[in-house]
């Protein structure tokens, strides 16, 4: 896997602890089954391995999801990012 970082884009689960990230800005190719509610652009960054998330989750697991299936989805987070959307 290159060590390039690409521009990625974090999205939110409408008032949901459920995230994804995915190089489309539109977020079109993350599903919506685990999210009737839709899902809400919170920020963009650079997604590399030596490129700090705005989340508390490795860099490796974001990108290899990314790289098989387009995008990569998960639940919880302790932190979060400053911009997260309102609630």
């Amino acid at each position: 896997m290159p060590d390039t970082a690409r521009t990625a884009y974090l999205f939110q689960c409408k008032d949901e602890d459920l995230y994804a990230v995915s190089h489309d800005i539109t977020g079109a190719n993350i599903p919506r089954s685990p999210c009737t509610l839709g899902w809400v652009l919170c920020e963009e960054f650079q997604l590399g391995q030596r490129a700090p998330l705005p989340a508390t989750i490795m860099a490796e697991p974001v990108m290899h999801g990314i790289a098989d299936r387009g995008y990569y989805v998960w639940r919880g987070w302790s932190g979060g990012s400053s911009k997260r959307p309102a609630r």
